[in-house]
């Protein structure tokens, strides 16, 4: 019996896969290239450019060398290339050890291996690196068009292995590499219901890379870049209500550290260091918030996120988290994070309540009326003056405040002058006048900790676009800053934007006056544009959704669906056969629906085997390793190293009748494998071939020979 692996006579011209007995020529030279640029392209928009003019550098050596012009390339000049990578490498990440140095490194070694490549094992060895290389691009991203694009190098490397296999040309190579694509579906598709995700067996170096610029430190104008971008943060979808516009306000950092230049978070280790307490009394772990009463209920709010990668712990939640479906790491401030950073894109479920937290501060009172005693001297005394004037009562002062920033000819801008003095938030308050929300934040958080009430400041989103199919995108853009204010026993939100520019809170930054130039200035090609165009805006919806839903249900894909759906297989098949019961009482309805459903398998299992059977047709090699695979059923096989028309040749005296014809299938492959012809002598020859074979198996025994390879010596024929 012959295969691709056991055949050693030479192609035909213009399909060789080897150029002489042991190097590669040009053509699978080629195919081990353009696969290599399918690779690269999937990695290319998180990689650095220069790996494109390495591939093209290691293809020119290689076309040089198949022309004689250069030498092979030697031990010094593969070592010498691997320290040049190495040393690139170095320069641009500082380091080999994190996810992006060894990811440049795997595909550096896969470029240069084109080097040394010069049989078949050589270029096996490439492509089962480019396919090492397709499954690592999915720690880049795991889009719909990531997929697609990986799903054609997949297919393309597929085709060169099974080129290399032996295939005889390029089109029996990709009508393999079909098939086996088509076959191995199914189970792709059950192993992916089926069986449950498991935890890594070990952690490799995550990518230090963020979903946006929202940093846990903020000082006047930080924000105001943030809405240049239209860079996702995360996608939400809710179980039931749904806030309104006014109420989204995702909190994210709880800054209430302050020098009077900036506001900064104090990490739960370093705060109970400072204040010489238990780190416990800050920050826990569980599934359920430890400083919400359980008594208090289920939260208003049940949200599904789709979070993007982000190697910080930070989650968002509207208002206060209440619970989850995975432990995390529950701050005593009213903030949620992960217990470990996110690589890649995850689907968090989580009650909260909507409204600013109730506990009080850990740190206590002392900690939350902190300020520089020097800096802002200005604000501190309005702030004093304010309260003075409001005399004593919170409510009253807090109005106050609100009331100075709508009364006075403050302005609310994208694009705030800079501020450079020392006394940041006097410079503001008493001569520019104008900002976004972190100067009017800032402001009235002094001015409130200046009359001796606890305050801070929380950075988070307000808002969000929300989708047609009912889920909502939280963007860059949308990126605010807050106050909260301890008052009557809990912690009140006060939001001063609110008064300077109510637009912004019902509609966002970009409904803000005099916004247009500087809204997504770093996104000038932003799909966000052109949604004034009615048919634009219906294409981005569409195509965000299906990129929501692949996300969500394709890469969200987790153990609890996989046993939702099994149980759900369950009761449809138990239903089933309850309905079968029901309907088929009788025996001839029974006998019935048996003989129908074993008709049905029959059936397609005819067709399929039909199928695979026509395929033994279309090509001489196949043809003849059909036949030789029904004389190895006779005792008639193939000796080692026999080439296959010496072995039909060997056993046609042992075949009797058929012997001759045994003869003219060998002359007839031995012509269409050697011959110089063309496009239509080689298909006539073929339907000679077939025909002869189809006659010849007819008079062949059922039965194995007694007395097999009898033949003499002159009919043991090599060709």
């Amino acid at each position: 019996m012959i295969g691709w692996q056991g055949r050693r006579h030479r192609h035909p011209p213009g399909v060789v896969v080897l150029a002489d007995g042991h190097e590669l020529g040009a053509v699978m030279l080629r195919q081990l290239f353009i696969g290599q640029c399918l690779v690269l392209a999937l990695h290319l928009p998180w990689m650095p450019a220069w790996l494109v003019g390495l591939a093209l550098v290691v293809a020119v050596w290689r076309y040089f060398q198949l022309r004689q012009r250069v030498p092979p390339a030697g031990r010094l000049v593969r070592l010498g290339g691997v320290a040049l990578l190495l040393g690139a490498l170095w320069l641009e990440y500082g380091a080999l050890h994190g996810m992006d140095g060894l990811i440049g490194l795997l595909l550096g070694v896969y470029l240069l291996k084109l080097l040394e490549t010069h049989d078949r094992r050589d270029a096996r060895v490439v492509v089962v690196i480019g396919i090492i290389a397709t499954g690592v691009a999915f720690l880049h991203y795991q889009g719909i068009l990531m997929a697609l694009g990986a799903l054609m190098a997949l297919a393309w490397l597929l085709q060169s292995l099974t080129w290399l296999a032996g295939a005889p040309d390029a089109r029996r190579a990709w009508s393999e590499t079909g098939w086996l694509l088509l076959f191995s579906a199914p189970l792709m598709v059950a192993l992916f219901l089926a069986v449950p995700r498991l935890g890594p067996l070990w952690s490799m170096p995550q990518m230090d890379r963020a979903s946006t610029g929202l940093t846990d430190e903020v000082s006047p104008g930080d924000i105001a870049q943030l809405s240049r971008s239209d860079a996702r943060a995360f996608r939400v979808s809710f179980d039931g209500e749904e806030p309104a516009t006014h109420e989204r306000y995702w909190r994210v950092y709880t800054l209430s550290g302050t020098d009077g230049r900036r506001w900064f978070r104090a990490p739960p280790d370093e705060l109970a260091a400072t204040l010489g307490r238990s780190e416990e009394d800050f920050v826990r772990q569980a599934q359920r918030s430890p400083w919400v009463d359980e008594a208090a209920g289920a939260g208003r709010f049940r949200a599904e996120l789709l979070l993007e990668p982000d190697s910080r712990p930070w989650l968002p939640s509207l208002g206060t988290p209440l619970a989850s479906d995975s432990e995390q790491r529950y701050l005593a401030d009213g903030t949620l994070e992960r217990v470990t950073a996110q690589g890649s894109r995850s689907l968090l479920r989580l009650e909260s309540s909507g409204a600013a937290p109730t506990n009080a501060d850990p740190a206590g009172d002392a900690w939350n009326t902190l300020l520089p005693t020097r800096d802002n001297p200005r604000t501190r005394a309005l702030g004093e003056r304010l309260w003075q004037e409001s005399g004593g009562d919170t409510h009253a002062f807090l109005a106050a405040i609100m009331a100075h920033f709508g009364e006075s000819p403050f302005r609310y801008t994208l694009m705030p002058p800079r501020l450079g003095s020392r006394h940041r938030v006097d410079e503001f308050l008493f001569e520019s006048r104008a900002g976004y929300c972190t100067h009017y934040a800032s402001a009235a958080a002094t001015l409130i900790r200046a009359a001796g009430l606890p305050a801070r400041l929380v950075v988070g989103f307000l808002g969000g676009e929300r989708h047609p199919d009912g889920y909502f995108t939280v963007r860059d853009y949308d990126a605010h800053a807050w106050v909260e204010v301890w008052l009557d026993g809990a912690w009140q939100r006060l939001d001063p934007t609110a008064a300077i520019a109510p637009g912004r809170i019902e509609l966002g930054p970009q409904a803000v006056e005099g916004s247009a130039e500087a809204f997504l200035a770093d996104s000038p090609f932003s799909s966000l544009r052109l949604r004034e165009l009615a048919w634009a805006n219906r294409l981005r919806l569409r195509w965000e959704n299906l990129e929501y839903q692949w996300q969500r249900g394709v890469i969200g894909y987790q153990r609890e669906a996989a046993r939702e759906f099994m149980l759900r297989l369950g009761e449809r098949l138990e239903a089933g056969y309850d309905w079968l019961g029901t309907h088929l009482r009788s025996a001839w309805a029974v006998a019935a629906w048996l003989g129908g459903t074993a008709l049905a398998l029959a059936g397609s299992a005819w067709l399929l085997r039909h199928a695979l059977r026509q395929r033994r047709w279309r090509h001489e090699s196949a043809m003849l390793g059909y036949l030789q695979c029904r004389l190895e059923r006779l005792g008639l096989g193939p000796d080692p190293g026999e080439t296959p028309a010496g072995h039909l040749r060997r056993v046609a005296p042992a075949c009797g009748p058929a012997g001759e014809a045994l003869r003219t299938v060998a002359e007839e492959y031995e012509r269409l494998a050697y011959a110089p012809l063309n496009e239509v002598e080689r298909s006539a020859g073929r339907r000679r071939l077939r025909k002869v074979i189809k006659e010849m198996r007819r008079r062949l025994p059922k039965r194995r020979y007694r007395a097999h390879r009898t033949g003499a010596a002159g009919d043991d024929v090599a060709s």
